[in-house]
């Protein structure tokens, strides 16, 4: 099975996480992985928004987890039946593929009903009376089919079956028939006068033979006359394979499953039901296979590659469940358990699209001016104009060479950038917290922190009183011991610590804060990895 592979950052992704993500797999492209897609596992900020319309780059697609679908599932194909075809279509499938259950479709090759061998065998217990075929909507062209009949003189009038099925036995002396009624016979001459005479529309011949006779009297009265090469009994015996599927399968509370319905929504309704094999459907509803509960053994895990984090609690809903192919990063090694082996490469530089420029190079690639405009915005971006802490002479040297394939002054479209990322014209509360915040485990303890980087203290402050309402709910909802908000100013070279939570002495330990302080000013403190997470950590311990 050819997957797609996703390849995405974090959650609450900035520009590192979103940039990198898509330059990473257009890499993977260029080495020859047909199905990379690029992902992303939350809202754009406007900073990576300004970087995309920049350089004429659509987003990546949206991802919400990972969990396992049924498209996942090794669940076999399987042929379909039409509503109208005979019971005796569905059978030949079943002895040939040895398999009792068969989905239907219409028209329109959509699910329509099941059927399976116990609605076969309970037809044949059910079939009374000559009205069964009328009575069930059944196409000539089927019972036709179904008896290897060859029309030897004239046509039955209608396309569907419009009267009874008699045989030659069971008509009355001197009974009229009418033109819709179908008479069966065999070869006894003395019946083949009263079954022409009946003016049943259509006469059935079984054996084989046609006596001039006969044949002379069907023209006579303009009566179908159709030669079958079985026996009498037999015959018979087949007249009721020929009326449509759509008579005995079921219709009605039909459980059938979707191919993006996850595993574990469906592995409690499988356990709950009589049947044992269902049908598997696409979102216009036409069927792609047959799905029975041994195929829950049987999983294609997500395949996924992790740029720019390697932390759980960073990262996608049902991680655990994913097969992880890769990591791209340039954070600590955190807490990420793998199946099996991995490529794993992590360097202590200031962004993770430094990582992936070095490795176009080292393979021997040219990026496009759009990839490379979109990893330069990155390294602008986690660097802080070159500002950071974090910042390393690799990205500079990075950040140049992409410069002049993406044709732009450095520091005219980095400034641009930030400043298009700082604004929080329109911005709730919720938004300013939430944008990039990340959760850590430090020993014992909970906590997030969120960074926004901004040269509008003012309108930050002014929004205070509900961040922090909304940092304490976060505490309370999610059992976090800290959340912390970085407010960093660029222009003055500085963060704003703001703390809620009741574990306060981490930050008290850290930084020096006074205890009956929310706050404090961090001056030449801009990175969130290098210079805050470091110190809680040793805090913590």
């Amino acid at each position: 099975m050819n997957k797609t592979i996703f390849v995405f950052g974090h959650l609450n992704p900035d520009t590192d996480s979103i940039c990198s993500a898509i330059a990473y797999a257009n890499l993977k492209k260029e080495l020859g992985y047909k199905n990379v897609q690029a992902a992303r596992l939350g809202k754009i900020n406007k900073e990576t928004t300004y970087a995309l319309n920049y350089f004429k780059v659509e987003p990546p697609k949206l991802l919400d987890n990972v969990e396992p679908q049924v498209m996942d599932l090794n669940f076999y194909s399987t042929d379909v039946v039409h509503k109208e075809e005979p019971i005796k279509t569905v059978w030949e499938l079943m002895k040939k593929s040895k398999r009792s259950m068969f989905p239907v479709v219409n028209e329109e090759n959509r699910l329509n009903g099941i059927v399976s061998i116990t609605d076969i065998a309970r037809t044949y217990m059910e079939f009374e009376d000559e009205t069964a075929i009328n009575n069930n909507k059944t196409k000539f062209s089927n019972l036709l089919n179904v008896l290897e009949g060859e029309i030897i003189y004239g046509n039955y009038p209608y396309e569907y079956i419009e009267g009874n099925i008699y045989t030659d036995s069971t008509l009355e002396e001197d009974k009229k028939l009418k033109k819709g009624d179908i008479v069966i016979t065999g070869n006894f001459k003395k019946l083949n006068k009263a079954v022409i005479k009946s003016g049943a529309g259509c006469v059935i011949v079984a054996g084989g033979e046609i006596s001039d006779k006969l044949y002379k009297m069907g023209k006579e009265v303009n009566c179908a006359i159709i030669k079958v090469p079985h026996s009498f009994f037999k015959t018979i015996k087949l007249i009721n394979q020929s009326i449509p599927v759509s008579y005995i399968m079921k219709k009605h509370n039909l459980i059938y499953f979707q191919m993006d319905d996850y595993v574990y929504e469906i592995k409690e309704i499988m356990q709950s039901s009589r049947y044992r094999n269902f049908p598997v459907v696409d979102s216009q509803g036409r069927v792609k296979g047959i799905i029975s509960r041994r195929h829950l053994v049987d999983i294609n895990r997500k395949q996924v590659i992790l740029v720019d984090h390697n932390e759980r609690g960073q990262s996608i809903k049902g991680l655990e469940k994913a097969d992880i192919l890769e990591i791209i990063d340039h954070h600590r090694v955190a807490d990420i358990y793998t199946m099996s082996p991995l490529y794993f490469r992590a360097e202590p530089l200031g962004c993770t699209a430094t990582i992936i420029s070095k490795m176009y190079r080292e393979n021997n690639i040219t990026p496009t001016k759009s990839m490379a405009g979109l990893m330069l915005s990155a390294i602008l971006s986690d660097t802080l104009l070159f500002k950071s802490p974090t910042c390393t002479e690799e990205d500079k040297k990075e950040a140049e060479i992409l410069a002049k394939l993406a044709e732009v002054d450095i520091k005219t479209y980095g400034m641009d950038l930030i400043t298009a990322g700082t604004s929080l014209e329109g911005k709730t509360a919720e938004e300013i917290y939430y944008t990039d915040m990340k959760k850590f485990v430090f020993g014992k303890y909970n906590v997030a922190i969120s960074q926004i980087n901004t040269a509008d203290f003012k309108g930050v402050f002014n929004l205070i009183k509900d961040i922090k309402k909304i940092m304490n709910k976060l505490c309370e909802v999610e059992k976090f011991d800290l959340a912390l908000l970085m407010v960093t100013d660029i222009v003055l070279g500085g963060t704003e610590l703001i703390v809620v939570g009741k574990r306060k002495e981490l930050v008290v330990e850290a930084f020096g804060m006074n205890s009956k302080d929310e706050s404090i000013f961090l001056p030449g403190v801009l990175s969130r990895k290098k210079q805050v997470v470091p110190k809680l950590m040793n805090a913590a311990q």
